[in-house]
């Protein structure tokens, strides 16, 4: 797909916000503290990108943003597009969204009320439950700075907000913190087989993450996808469908790409949890297998589960969800484990880039996607 196909639109004074990895190292931030801000080479590259399509001011963060609207003279731009993450703060992604909102100007993906909705993972669940989207029994272990933290596992499956407590007392069971993304906090170590490890998973947890609640859920063990989707409402659709595909390896040895692969040996251990221990390795843990949206018909039903969450929760203009089957074999359902509502844009790197070129769609050509979405929310809005 070329430029001009995606991107019927004139000219753009484009104001691009987003949090630099640099600055943030710079304010005294750890390594880890900053997994989920992005490096100058991510930066440039969609900056780049986004000057096919007109002038582009470096804004910055959440500061940066607020001391721009507040020095006196009025802004001028078209669009503002904002990958913005926040920091500190549950709500921190719709921080740079609910500033623009109240300076009545347009901007690329979703609202402060989706971002607030979508970070917090156990709040989406419950509204894609209520919608009756599929996503795995659950329950919440409250933050441990509160006066409702419950250290006793047993009483956390009782939780009166989850239904289906009698489905969580069987292993294995998932556990992760409830408001966090990039892999952060999650590594294989969360998938636990026994009551012994519950206990020892959700209390480094709680310490580790002590102002977030602690997501306990039935684990889901047939196969996983990830979507990348383009648009708003009625105007969204699939851009594509990636399965995420595990290896076996030596658990004492760095998996090596020139290695031949055998996933018959039986001293290999099976991973299938995509946290920061892979994410992280430059392996080829897991493969990413690209599908044919009309190719198959459980491609096409995990497709059609994403469609409807992304539709039900408001997001707008591009992202990803991340699905998951129950079990393996004919009958798996597919279930949403996580939404990105302002998903990562590395060129040659990120899912959805990646997916977008997959499928036809360059770099360019997936930023003028996203671009003409909010072009044309903001173009209803004002008419």
């Amino acid at each position: 797909m070329t430029v001009e196909d995606s991107l019927p639109i004139p000219h753009l004074k484009i104001a691009f916000t987003f949090d630099r990895k640099a600055e943030w190292l710079a304010r005294g931030l750890s390594e880890e503290q900053c997994l989920e801000f992005e490096s100058d080479t991510t930066i440039e590259g969609i900056a780049s990108g986004l000057r096919k399509y007109g002038s582009v001011e470096m804004v910055g963060g959440l500061k940066a943003l607020a001391a721009r609207l507040t020095a006196g003279s009025e802004v001028d731009w078209d669009l503002v597009f904002n990958i913005c993450e926040g920091y500190g703060v549950p709500g921190r992604e719709a921080q740079v969204p609910a500033l623009l909102e109240a300076w009545g100007l347009p901007f690329t993906f979703s609202d402060s009320a989706t971002l607030a909705l979508c970070i917090d993972k156990a709040k989406t669940k419950m509204v894609l439950e209520h919608y009756a989207i599929p996503t795995a029994p659950f329950a919440c272990v409250p933050p441990r700075n509160t006066t409702s933290h419950l250290l006793e596992i047993n009483a956390a499956l009782t939780i009166a907000n989850s239904p289906h407590c009698e489905s969580l007392q069987n292993f294995p069971l998932f556990v992760k913190p409830c408001a966090i993304s990039s892999g952060i906090g999650i590594t294989q170590a969360n998938k636990v087989m026994n009551s012994e490890s519950l206990q020892t998973v959700v209390n480094d947890l709680s310490i580790q993450y002590p102002s977030q609640p602690i997501l306990i859920e039935r684990f889901l063990d047939g196969r996983e996808f990830t979507v990348g989707l383009v648009g708003t409402g009625s105007e969204a659709r699939v851009l594509g469908v990636r399965e995420l595909v595990y290896l076996k390896h030596n658990p004492d040895q760095p998996i090596d790409p020139s290695v031949p692969y055998d996933a018959h040996d039986p001293a290999l251990l099976q991973l299938d949890i995509y946290g920061r221990e892979l994410k992280r390795s430059w392996s080829p843990n897991p493969q990413f297998k690209d599908m044919a949206l009309d190719s198959d018909p459980v491609v096409k039903a995990v497709a059609d589960v994403a469609l409807k969450a992304w539709r039900i929760l408001g997001c707008r203009d591009g992202g990803r969800i991340d699905i998951r089957h129950d079990i393996l074999g004919v009958d798996a359902i597919p279930n949403v484990i996580e939404v990105n509502p302002i998903a990562g844009l590395r060129p040659n790197w990120s899912d959805l880039p990646q997916l977008a070129k997959a499928h036809g769609v360059n770099y360019e050509g997936l930023l003028g996607l996203i671009i003409s979405s909010a072009m044309q929310r903001a173009h209803l809005k004002f008419i």
